[in-house]
């Protein structure tokens, strides 16, 4: 829908290749729809791993105390403020990379929020994610990933939705499949027509 605020995160550490590939279909996807995107790579920002303190259980508004320290409380933040939002990211045996992962982990302290509110249902919004793995088997291959994203974006207000791409591994192999574009441009078509 245009006029839709969007966040796509490219979550891979690795610059120019596949999942930034994706990230950039989406992203010229959802503006061809007028959609308003914003686009953030994850090696770019400061994120620190949760310390499992769980000072977040009990601060003044359930923050966590890296707050301040980090990119993680921005990245939220935004993420909250956008009617939807797109993950892209490689698959690292079975999971999603390292600075992914901590990001997550971090989602603690909204986790904490909700909770402290009672667990209350949520109006939810729709986030999506495109998972690349290299592998071309594995049948729990992305399993793994997609419930840490499940419960890490609800108590955000996001609810999932996946594109999970398998056999896709060096550099440039998504730029040299049309077919794999082409999903991950009807994705963001589907979406923009569903916000």
């Amino acid at each position: 829908m245009a006029d839709s605020r969007v966040m796509v995160l490219g979550c891979s550490p690795r610059k120019e290749g596949n999942s930034d590939r994706a990230a950039r279909e989406i992203a010229d996807t959802l503006e061809g729809r007028g959609c308003l995107v914003e686009s953030i790579f994850l090696r770019d920002k400061k994120i620190l791993p949760c310390m499992g303190c769980r000072k977040c259980e009990s601060s003044k508004n359930n923050r966590c105390i890296l707050a301040n320290k980090d990119d993680v409380q921005e990245i939220l933040d935004k993420m909250q403020d956008k009617d939807m939002v797109f993950f892209c990211s490689p698959i690292y045996y079975y999971h999603v990379p390292s600075t992914f992962k901590a990001l997550i982990d971090r989602g603690q302290s909204a986790y904490e929020a909700w909770a402290a509110q009672g667990e209350p249902g949520l109006d939810l919004k729709q986030a999506y994610c495109v998972l690349i793995a290299g592998r071309k088997k594995g049948e729990r291959l992305f399993e793994g990933s997609l419930l840490s994203l499940k419960y890490f974006l609800y108590p955000l207000g996001f609810a999932l939705k996946d594109l999970c791409l398998r056999g896709i591994d060096l550099r440039q192999d998504l730029a040299g499949d049309q077919g794999s574009r082409e999903k991950i441009r009807d994705f963001a078509r589907s979406a923009a027509g569903h916000s």
